[in-house]
């Protein structure tokens, strides 16, 4: 969802003023973007750094997979930048091959060192916490508790194996080694009200209508459906439902991310770094994250209103290359305690 029209614009101002103090317009310049995030989502940001860089963007957008559309073009490829959602396809860039050093002193300064890596940069995250209904009485949490059997029979989430709980699993997995993640993913087993299934939202859903107590999904699930844009119902069950503070016992809490690389191969290297920088300025920031209603990254950028309402996650320092290499176990002991779907 985009902002709305009028504050869409006040924010385009704001950014196109911070870059024209900060960087010499362009001549004649264009770079490809590479997106498997909606275009409606980026092109008001796009907006904002043309207007103000003369840089124009040319959007692809690639509804499948990424990865495979840069892999068949090879060298040849024109993409500049390459941007995604999720830390496990955001990390698939540098392990295939297909992205190269982002060197640049802004952005080491402007986004925290584990929400960035050698080859990528997170743009945005998704806090991925629990939830209940307004009228419990639970306080903070940690995941570890989860697996306690006082919420024996209590729990909603959705598939296991879905990259969300994959990448929490994962993180389970690296603060803590695969016998106490086993022994964890078996009292999550034990602890579930029903089977898994649905997404976020109906795990939302399933807690309103009372057929759990606690659960787990992403924020922006949360403020997504408050915002209106599934329907009346939605919004009613999603207004019956909070967040409650949630971190790993050694940690922070645990996020999920939009990213961006810079591709290997890019004909326009300079200018696609510009736009990797231009995106990290609070105000550009504030446009990108209130898009989809996620947190922005950056510690001076505004969270839109909705986002802001469903609390405050200081991210886990866990290294996000670290997280992602470790799916693969996480899925092997997912699979090996009894979850097939």
């Amino acid at each position: 969802m985009t902002t709305p029209r009028r504050a869409t614009a006040g924010l385009i101002a704001l950014a196109t003023t911070w870059l024209c103090l900060s960087t010499a317009p362009s001549h004649a310049e264009e770079i490809n973007l590479y997106s498997t995030r909606e275009p409606q989502l980026i092109e008001p940001v796009i907006t904002s750094f043309t207007a103000a860089t003369g840089i124009t963007v040319k959007l692809t957008y690639v509804e499948d997979n990424l990865v495979t559309r840069m892999k068949a073009e090879g060298d040849a490829s024109p993409a500049d930048v390459l941007m995604t959602i999720g830390l496990d396809k955001t990390s698939q860039f540098a392990a295939n091959d297909l992205s190269q050093p982002t060197t640049s002193a802004l952005l080491h300064k402007a986004i925290p060192p584990q929400l960035r890596g050698r080859e990528w940069i997170s743009l945005s995250v998704r806090p991925r916490v629990v939830m209940v209904r307004n009228d419990s009485p639970q306080g903070a949490i940690r995941y570890e508790d989860l697996a306690d059997p006082r919420f024996r029979g209590q729990l909603c989430i959705r598939s296991p194996l879905h990259q969300n709980n994959v990448a929490l699993i994962s993180a389970y997995l690296v603060h803590h080694g695969a016998d106490a993640t086993e022994t964890w993913l078996k009292g999550i087993k034990a602890n579930l009200a029903h089977a898994p299934e649905g997404k976020d939202n109906d795990v939302i859903r399933q807690l309103a209508e009372g057929r759990c107590s606690i659960g787990i999904a992403n924020t922006v699930a949360l403020a997504q459906l408050r915002d209106g844009r599934e329907g009346a119902d939605w919004t009613a069950w999603a207004n019956k439902v909070k967040t409650v503070p949630t971190t790993f016992e050694r940690g922070g809490t645990h996020v999920n991310l939009t990213g961006a690389a810079l591709a290997k191969h890019a004909p326009h290297k300079a200018a696609a770094l510009k736009f990797l920088e231009f995106l990290v300025t609070p105000a550009a920031q504030k446009i990108y994250a209130a898009a989809e209603l996620e947190y922005p990254v950056t510690a001076g950028a505004e969270s839109a209103p909705l986002v802001a309402a469903v609390g405050t996650f200081p991210s886990d320092t866990l290294d996000i290359d670290q997280i992602a290499a470790s799916q693969k176990a996480a899925i092997a002991l997912i699979r090996k305690v009894g979850f097939e779907k």
